[in-house]
């Protein structure tokens, strides 16, 4: 029998599916720390958990630190499935020191694929000066860009990148992706790889960072990366904050490469009430939520427990992240 410890708030998203598997022992793990089984706490030494579930659930409490520290706690653990796509929490890297196996999260992909879209849309439509016409009771009109035909440059193409790709594919954009592999990608219309970034970003009129943050990437948007920018462009920020230069963006900005940018994530969160961000004419911020569609948290329980099936069955699992890629990046 397999020990699964889920957290509290996520367990009722479990009980009808695993009602009936004999295969599992679900045990329950509270914030405040206890542990139950069947509504009864019960003491750590008498569970073995072998099956972690970093939920939504857990995320949005903050309950991360605590429910990894819990699972540290015990030798038989083997597998986690994470709610995060990126994996640069040093929890992750405690996790694969230890041999435990982890898989990574794409339920977030399609929220983050559409918020991406609609600020696209937001930006070429100009959807700022119909919302001041109307306040001002003004009957003004002027041309908007179309997405037809524009060039979109993906930095970073797993699940968020591609589902972005094949959104915009729809609006007949032509879609560059920067990544790691260069082997051909139905999304894309062309893959490149880092020495042709300059030449991509001259052409590029949206680029949108969606890459784990790493070694190779950390600062990517930097003075130079600026400066091959195409005039009048948007940059669209749904990775990590850590990938931008913020005063080599702001720099740009006054230069109009990019023209503007959105970002919902941030160096250092929540972004500090002094950073010039919040008031900048050419930056629409959010708070790191582009994630949080309404379908994304059924998408993870989805994953999760097509996951659980396949490593109860025969121990394969979908989006397994190498260990050995979190414990050099650390």
């Amino acid at each position: 029998m397999v020990d699964l410890l889920v957290f509290e708030e996520s367990l009722p998203r479990l009980t009808d599916a695993l009602a009936h598997d004999d295969s599992l022992r679900v045990i329950c793990w509270h914030a405040d720390g206890r542990c139950s089984l069947g509504g009864r706490t019960v003491k750590p030494d008498a569970i073995k958990p072998e099956v972690g579930w970093i939920s939504f659930d857990i995320l949005a409490h903050g309950e991360m630190k605590h429910y990894v520290e819990m699972l540290l706690q015990f030798d038989t653990l083997r597998w986690v499935q994470t709610g995060h796509a990126g994996l640069d929490n040093p929890l992750y890297s405690a996790l694969a020191e230890r041999g435990v196996r982890l898989s990574k999260s794409y339920a977030q992909s399609i929220a983050i694929a559409e918020y991406t879209l609609a600020h696209a849309l937001h930006y070429f439509q100009d959807i700022e000066f119909r919302l001041s016409a109307q306040r001002e009771v003004e009957w003004k009109s002027r041309r908007f860009r179309e997405l037809f035909g524009s060039c979109w440059l993906i930095i970073g193409f797993g699940h968020i990148g591609r589902r972005v790709a094949q959104r915009a594919r729809a609006f007949n954009a032509h879609i560059t992706t920067l990544r790691r592999s260069s082997a051909s990608d139905p999304a894309a219309d062309k893959v490149i790889g880092r020495g042709e970034l300059s030449t991509a970003l001259a052409k590029s009129d949206v680029v949108v960072l969606a890459c784990p943050e790493n070694a190779d990437t950390t600062g990517l948007v930097d003075t130079t990366f600026i400066a091959a920018m195409k005039k009048g462009s948007l940059l669209i920020n749904v990775a990590r904050g850590g990938l931008i230069d913020d005063s080599a963006l702001i720099t740009g900005l006054e230069q109009d490469r990019p023209q503007f940018a959105v970002l919902d994530a941030f160096s250092v969160e929540p972004l500090p009430v002094e950073h010039p961000y919040w008031t900048h004419p050419k930056v629409f911020i959010t708070a790191h939520m582009s994630n949080r569609g309404s379908g994304t948290s059924d998408r993870g329980t989805e994953q999760f427990l097509d996951n659980l099936r396949r490593y109860l069955k025969d121990g394969t699992l979908d989006d397994e992240v190498d260990p050995q890629s979190l414990i050099a990046a650390t």
